[in-house]
Formats: structure tokens, sequence, C-alpha cells
């Protein structure tokens, strides 16, 4: 009786009524279900990419490439040779003009980085998820990947998941917040799935979407959805590894093998800034070049097939040859080639991604980063220099360091750490390392668009320091010009209005002239030819975000952080669908002029350059006009300011 008292009063410790069960029971369902469907995806991508890459590469062009699980059978004897490298340019070209081809017919979408839409969805929530689309793309990366081109396939599928979960969220009639979650939830478990790596691939998706915004209630259906596709497609491929790494090869970790950790984790940051730099400048390069958009790709194609006739390594995703830096196998892949073909692909991938050939950038972030740091640790060790650090153990270290440096997400990174090496042998390591790289880099140094964070930290920021703001209202600020259109007007007549008029948005109404929706010029811009003769009914942004006349003029910051849009309906206080204004973000700078503060930058240019991720929006405060003098302190502290 006694023991029955005390098991109650124990058992009374804890508030079990807290236990959402109706959460779990939703989350649990829907977790597994899109589980499921990421690893049958990762399955059909897996046996896709390897029929390909058969076929094009061992089968017509004769490069036998070595495949992570085949390493450990690879013997001394294996040497690289190309029976054809002549056609190597050829075959690049023509998949590049198939895949230019089906971006100029079909959407130009198809051809874009897959987690950079990703991105641009979950922050500025367009709803243009798009299944058919989104398989296309995954086909297109698989074909490029599989036929040479360099690249991964891992952010194509990751938007084909986060495309899943979407639908998934609108079956089960989920809320706004809850398909976000769906989103980042499909995006993890594609990539723990492909990657083998089921924790780190829903961290790294919680991590690279939500940022400093990483709730709590995202991490059961991330975690519950990737480990369900790991099991799925790990029971059907018979449970392949994305890196094998001999624990034997690992020695103890020791205070002088931390400073050299330190030490190569520096030089991997240093190295991240060139990585990201260089993915930049081609982009831009190539959005320049005035040629037909379908053949873009295939120009792409063609100048890595030029390159690989010399350096067949860096074809395809490259997996192989970094297993054989873990091992450290310099038979096979010797130091004195190890350097050129690190940049020799850092120069594919850039001319893969900025020619739109529908390959993603995580894949050979990994590789680059392994890659380099066996480079270097072998370089060390020739000069007798840091001998007792392994090679397996610098090269692992590397691709977390490097794969911090590149995305921003060294949370991930640690997660990732562990799955890798398949214990904590290298944790203390890992996150010194990762540290120093994430600072060394800088805080702006992403291989993915990032559409919301740095604008949302400025506009924050201004919230934050401007009292003047507060007393001033919507209806102080908002312009009564503004155009509107039915939703059966077609796309075509809505992008040659919106040039007219010099606009960058159109508000839906209908025959009543109550609001149904918005068009933004940015989304008009991305569509193909075809689309141009569907009405605007299918692209625009149902429910948009409103304000009213007597709303505080902050609560237009609050929209533009949490959504990235510019331009608001401002509705009626007695009906919100009647639209009396439009709020932008031109208004705005003409308050900001009159009342003479300079709190604020030019936000639409700022927008603009953040939407085509060129410089970083600069922090502007007082102290910034004592130290004009000192332009090179200025521009350090702002590019490594946390």
């Amino acid at each position: 009786m006694n023991l029955s008292r005390y098991i109650e009063r124990f058992v009374g410790r804890f508030d079990w009524t807290t236990l959402d069960l109706v959460y779990l029971r939703k989350w649990t369902i829907i977790g597994i279900i899109i589980g499921v469907l990421s690893g049958l995806l990762v399955i059909v991508a897996y046996e896709a990419i390897r029929i390909f890459s058969s076929f094009f590469l061992s089968d017509i062009v004769r490069y036998v490439q070595p495949y992570p699980e085949d390493v450990a059978n690879l013997s001394s004897n294996y040497s690289l040779y190309v029976l054809k490298p002549w056609l190597i340019p050829v075959i690049l070209g023509l998949i590049g003009l198939v895949i230019g081809i089906l971006s100029t017919k079909l959407s130009t979408a198809i051809g874009k980085n897959g987690i950079d839409e990703i991105s641009d969805e979950f922050h500025n929530k367009k709803n243009q998820f798009s299944l058919k689309i989104s398989f296309l793309r995954s086909f297109s990366s698989i074909l490029a990947v599989g036929s040479g081109i360099s690249g991964g396939i891992e952010d194509s599928l990751a938007h084909t998941g986060s495309t899943l979960g979407s639908i998934l969220g609108r079956i089960f009639k989920l809320d706004e917040e809850e398909i976000r979650i769906a989103i980042a939830a499909g995006m993890g478990s594609t990539i723990g799935g492909i990657l083998r790596l089921p924790f780190g691939g829903a961290i790294f998706s919680l991590e690279l979407l939500y940022r400093r915004d990483f709730i709590i209630k995202s991490l059961y259906p991330a975690f519950l959805a990737s480990i369900t596709s790991y099991i799925i497609s790990g029971i059907i491929l018979n449970w392949p590894s994305f890196l094998y790494v001999p624990q034997e090869f690992i020695t103890k970790t020791t205070l002088q093998s931390l400073a050299a950790y330190g030490i190569i984790a520096a030089l991997i940051g240093i190295i991240g800034i060139g990585y990201v730099r260089t993915i930049q400048i081609f982009q831009k390069h190539f959005e320049s070049i005035k040629i037909p958009l379908y053949f873009k790709p295939a120009l792409g194609g063609i100048i890595i097939g030029i390159f690989a006739i010399g350096f067949p390594e860096i074809l395809g995703t490259g997996y192989g040859w970094l297993q054989l830096a873990t091992v450290g196998n310099y038979q096979i892949f010797p130091i004195w080639i190890m350097f050129p073909v690190i940049i020799m692909k850092i120069f594919a991938t850039s001319v893969s991604n900025a020619s739109r050939n529908s390959t993603g950038l995580l894949g050979p972030t990994l590789v680059i980063g392994g890659l380099v740091g066996s480079a270097l640790i072998t370089l060390f060790h020739s000069f007798g220099i840091f001998m007792f650090v392994d090679t397996t153990s610098a090269t692992l270290i590397s691709i977390f360091a490097f794969f911090t440096a590149s995305t921003r997400t060294p949370i991930s990174a640690i997660v990732i750490g562990i799955e890798v090496v398949g214990s904590y042998i290298l944790l203390i390591p890992t996150v010194i390392s990762v540290i120093i790289s994430n600072i060394i880099s800088g805080k702006n140094n992403y291989i993915y668009k990032n559409y919301v964070s740095d604008i949302k930290m400025q506009l924050l920021n201004a919230k934050k320091h401007d009292s003047k703001l507060k007393d001033y209202l919507v209806r102080d600020v908002m312009s009564a010009d503004f155009y509107n259109i039915n939703r059966n007007t077609t796309i075509n007549d809505a992008i040659q209005i919106i040039r007219d008029l010099n606009a960058k948005s159109l508000v839906v109404t209908n025959n009543e002239d109550k609001l149904e929706g918005m068009v933004y010029f940015e989304d008009l811009s991305n569509l193909s030819t075809i689309q141009e003769n569907k009405t605007v009914e299918s692209i625009m942004v149902y429910d948009p975000p409103i304000l009213r006349p007597l709303d505080p003029i902050l609560d237009y910051f609050e929209l533009l952080s949490k959504t990235a849009i510019s331009e608001f309906p401002i509705v009626s206080p007695d009906d919100n669908k009647l639209v009396l204004a439009i709020l932008s973000i031109r208004d705005i700078n003409k308050l900001l002029n009159n009342v003479n503060d300079p709190t604020l930058p030019d936000l639409e240019n700022s927008k603009m350059q953040n939407d085509t991720n060129k410089n970083p929006i600069h922090n502007f405060s007082v102290d910034q006009e004592l130290s004009k003098n000192n332009k090179i302190i200025n521009k350090l502290r702002d590019y490594w300011a946390r």
C-alpha cells in the first residue's frame, strides 16, 4: 500500500497532461508517409544514376570510375583510363541541350537549384510547389550527374521530397506553419536517405531553413521522416554507406592534433570563401551571356567535358575519389594530381550550377572539402609536419569544416560528423574545427541563396533602433496607385501590363472588385513560353498578407521580415476584401527621406541584391559615420561580424 502511494506521488511529479497526443498522432502518421515516399524516391534515384552512369561513362566513354562501395576491392593495379575521351564533351553538351530544352519548354525552374527553390518557397510562401516540375528537375539532375556533369542529385531530390511534404500538408489540411514543417521534413528525409545520414539530413534541413528561428516542434516530424526514409531505402539497397571509414586508421586525439586540426580548419575556412565566391562569379557570368536560354546548359556541359578530358576525376559526384582520399590510397590517387583535381572540381561544379544543369551543390561540397583536407595533410606530411595526424581523420574533419564554411550550418555538420565516423572518437576535433571554419569564413558565406535572413535581421535591427517610425501609420505612407486584374487574365497579358506600367505587382480581384490574390513580377519572370498562355489563377498568391490604414507602419516591417514579400495590399477596415491601396518599399523610402532618417538603407535595392545573391545588406549604425576614414577595418568588421 505504501509502495502504491509512493508510485502515485512519483508519477504526479510529472505533468503528463502537457503531452500533446494529437500532435504525436498526427505527425507520426504524416512523418511516416513522408519518409516512405522519400525512401522510394531515393531508391529510384540511386538505381537510376547507376544505370545512367553505367551507360554513358562505362559503356560509351569507357571510363571505369571508382564507387565508394567498390574502393575496398580496387587493387593497386587499377589505373585511370578513358578509351574515348573525345566523346565526353559531346555527351555532356547533348545532355545539357536536353535539359535546356526541358527548361525552356516546360519551366525555367527545372534548371534552378532545388534547395534554393525550397528556401524561396519556405520563406516567401508562394504556393508554387509543382510535383510535375519537381520530378522533372530530379530526372534532369539524375541524367546530368549520371552522364558525368559535375554535381550532386541531393538538392533536386530534396525539392521533390519537400513538394511531397507540401502536398501531404494540404491533403491533411495542415495550417501554414505545419505545412512549413512538412516541407522541411520532406527535404531532410530525402537528403538523409540518399546520403545515408538520417539525423544529419533532418538537422541540416531544419538549420538551413529556420536558421536562428529553429523550432523544437519540427524535430519529431523531421527525425521520424528521415529515419523512415533511411530504413526503407536501406533495406532495398542493402544499406550502402556514404563513406567507408576504417576505424583502425583513426589515431587518438591529443592536444597536438587539436592544434593541427585548428590550423587545417582555418585554411579550410579561407578556401571555403574562395569556393563560394567562385560559384557566385560564374552565376553572374552565365546570367550575362547573351545566348538562348536552352543553350546555356549545353554550353556548360561542353565546357566541363573539355576539361574532363584531362581530368576525368571531376565527372559525376566524385564520391569514389573522396573514398580513395579518405583511406589515403596514393597509388591510385597521388597528391600531385589531387590538387589540380580540387581546382578543376570547384571550376566544374561552379560552371554546372551557373549554367542551370539541374545539378546540386551539397554533394560536391562534401567531396571538395574532403579532397582539400586529404591534400593538405599529405602536403604537411611530405614536409614532416603534423605527422601525428592521420590522413583519414584530417580528411573527415575537413569535410565537416568545409561543409560549415559553405552552408553556415555548424550544428548539422557536427551531427553529420558523428554519423559518418560512426563514433564519438572525432567529436572534439570536429566541434573545434567547425567553430573555427565558421568564424573564419564569415557570416555571409553561403553556397545557397538566403532569401530572408539578411533582410530580416536588417529590418528587425531597424525596428529596434528607430523610434521615429513608431509614430507613423500605414495610411501616412500608402499609395493609392495600384493595378488590378481579373483571375482570368492570361500570364502573357499580365507580363505586358507590368512592363508597361513599370510595376512590381498586380492585385487580382473578382467581378465585384474584391481581393482574391496577388501576382508578383519575379514569379512571372521565371515562367516558360508555354505557361504564358495560361491564366494568372495558376500562379497567383492566394490570400496574401494584408494591412489596414490604421495599422502601425512597423507592422509592414514585421510582414516583410516573415515573408520577404515587399508589396502588400491595404484593405478597408470594414471589409478585408476591398483594396484601398498598396504599400511598397518605395513608399517606405519616401517616408524615410522625408524625415531625414538614415537608419535604413535603400530597402528596394537591398532586396534586389538579396534576391540575386549579391553583396549582403550592410548594417547602418551611429558609429559608422565616425569610422569613415578606416575603410579596411570597416569592411573586415562587416564581413566577420557575428
